[in-house]
């Protein structure tokens, strides 16, 4: 799979029924873009705003739309609210987190926007589960992924 014709959006969520909180994400998501993998559902504690539920998180590889990225990014914080995500505290709990990881291998830096995402690979609960999509053998030759993390990130084999 040629990762310069796919994207990738990091899915979060620490409200609520977890596991169907992502689920129904995606269900969304693919009403809008067509999906190419999925990793497995991961569960890591909270980082920056600490007192607060643990997250489950996925990500998804979908083929890169005709939109321009903003336009998707503004799409995904629809789909947020639509879902019921209230911003009242910064990084704090949220029923659905939606963020553009990767846009093919390019760099793109806008007001609005910075993909790669500006602080994930720092984060096992983003690297870990993009590494298992078919797309990371591409990402991996233009970018430097780290495997040692200040937090960690656990699997949930069972809930896929």
């Amino acid at each position: 799979m040629n990762t310069h014709n796919s994207f990738f959006i990091a899915t979060g969520t620490n409200l609520g029924e977890r596991a169907a909180n992502l689920k129904n994400a995606k269900n969304i998501l693919k009403t809008h873009f067509d999906l190419i993998a999925e990793s497995r559902l991961y569960k890591s504690m909270a980082v920056d705003y600490l007192n607060q539920p643990d997250f489950y998180n996925q990500v998804l590889e979908f083929r890169l739309p005709t939109q321009t990225p903003e336009k998707v990014m503004q799409l995904l914080l629809e789909i947020e609210k639509e879902m019921g995500r209230n911003r009242e505290i910064p990084k704090g709990p949220r029923l659905i987190d939606l963020d553009i990881l990767f846009w093919g291998t390019q760099k793109i830096q806008s007001a609005f926007l910075t993909i790669p995402h500006p602080r994930l690979f720092e984060r096992s609960f983003v690297v870990l589960p993009i590494a298992e999509l078919p797309g990371f053998n591409e990402l991996k030759k233009v970018f430097e992924f780290k495997f040692q993390f200040d937090n960690s990130a656990t699997p949930l084999s069972s809930l896929t």
